[in-house]
């Protein structure tokens, strides 16, 4: 006996059905766990790299009673004020992300030293920046040196 249409066109629609369900899931388990944007609110660190470069420290104000702040360095071409160092970062990629409000920096040409006392969450050891009013970009290393003074206790 040959296989009926309706039993191809059900098996076919549970198929799909299943199908786009995970397909959905999966796009909204993505979209929940993303991460948001930074809140940034206070420039902690204004330092002049190389020609037209600067690095900067904000904070992150996401952190409140329960998740400590957290501190984003970024090496970016200069910015004239506070709130557009704040606008113009929120999409940028910082190098260092920490709890440090005040990372000791070291500028020697395109490389920066940098040391921390607190926790590190994310780190890169280049960037680039882009120059003011330029196509041009300049490559810059990062060297880390974390000191932790956070202590276990037992």
């Amino acid at each position: 006996m040959p296989a009926s249409g309706t039993t191809e066109k059900t098996v076919y629609t549970i198929v799909t059905s299943c199908l786009l369900a995970v397909c959905l899931g999966y796009i909204g388990w993505t979209w929940l766990m993303s991460p948001s944007a930074p809140v940034l609110t206070d420039v902690v660190l204004k330092l002049p790299v190389g020609e037209n470069g600067f690095v900067y420290g904000v904070k992150d104000d996401r952190g409140g009673a329960t998740v400590p702040f957290s501190y984003r360095y970024y090496v970016y071409r200069e910015l004239a004020s506070d709130e557009q160092i704040a606008s113009e970062l929120k999409t940028a990629g910082p190098f260092l992300v920490t709890r440090d409000p005040a990372i000791k920096i070291n500028v020697q040409g395109s490389v920066i030293n940098v040391s921390t006392h607190q926790e590190v969450y994310e780190y890169h050891s280049s960037t680039l920046f882009r120059h003011t009013n330029s196509a041009d970009y300049s490559p810059v290393t990062i060297n880390l040196c974390n000191h932790s003074s956070d202590q276990s206790t037992k």
